[in-house]
């Protein structure tokens, strides 16, 4: 159902990020659902949570301890984003970040089955420098069974190779700019897609994203940017590091877990 508040129309490429203090999550739904080759260029505001399968289980719980196997301190605190506090995200929302999948959100990978866990959350980034936009920062981690992190990793890192995207509408550009930025097992990755705001003429618009192994965890990072300006190649990069080392010290502290053992599923 669309937000009709005034306020969200054309504002920034991640729905309510200026409203999340204000307004129940449940009523801020992202104007992206997710998916290469499906979404509009304007980004609809909508509140499907449709981001394909498998679930990663996001309940606002999650974000703060994650019973299932992902410590609220496996994810960027604070103090890594300039005191930006992190905001629970809905089921299917940025699907297509939740790990990275350019071939579009309804193409699984066969290493989903490994996953025991995931959360995501957002960070609503005030600028550093008066006169700057804010930002919104998307962080994704999922935990998998024994071995299943590096098949992930493969996973996708396959698929950027299989499905590099265009700049059609409703379509995205996915090019691999960068490896080993934060460890061994680690890609940086620009998203480009034309965006249209009130009037404008359609603009191409960059996202940048880091996916990353630490342990049994895979980890995502994405600058969403803001309006129809680029996000920060470098903010990723330094963001990215940080994520890591917070995600590679959690896990090791966490019990193995079966895939079945949370109850997400596939």
């Amino acid at each position: 159902m669309p937000v009709t508040h005034p306020v969200l129309h054309g504002l920034s490429r991640f729905t309510c990020a200026l409203l999340v203090a204000a307004v129940p999550l449940a009523a801020c739904a992202s104007n992206d659902e997710g998916g290469s080759s499906t979404d509009s260029p304007t980004r609809p505001v909508n509140a499907s949570g449709s981001g394909g399968p498998p679930s990663p289980g996001l309940s606002s719980s999650a974000a703060t301890s994650a019973p299932s196997g992902i410590p609220a301190s496996a994810l960027l605190q604070p103090s890594d984003v300039r005191g930006a506090e992190p905001q629970p995200m809905e089921d299917g929302d940025r699907g297509h970040l939740r790990p990275l999948r350019p071939c579009g959100t309804e193409d699984t990978y066969p290493s989903d089955e490994s996953r025991t866990a995931a959360v995501a959350v957002s960070f609503f980034v005030e600028p550093a420098t008066t006169g700057a936009t804010p930002t919104v920062i998307v962080e994704f981690v999922g935990r998998h069974a024994r071995g299943g992190a590096a098949d992930q990793f493969d996973d996708v890192e396959e698929a950027l190779q299989r499905c590099p995207g265009s700049l059609a509408e409703g379509d995205r550009r996915w090019t691999v700019i960068g490896s080993d930025i934060a460890g061994d097992e680690s890609l940086l990755v620009r998203i480009d897609e034309k965006l249209s705001y009130g009037d404008g003429e359609p603009s191409t618009v960059s996202d940048y994203a880091a996916v990353a192994r630490a342990g049994d965890m895979i980890v995502v990072v994405t600058d969403t940017g803001w309006e129809n300006a680029d996000s920060s190649e470098q903010l990723v990069r330094e963001l990215a590091a940080k994520a890591v080392r917070r995600a590679g010290t959690a896990w090791r502290d966490v019990p193995t877990i079966s895939p079945q053992a949370d109850g997400h599923g596939s």
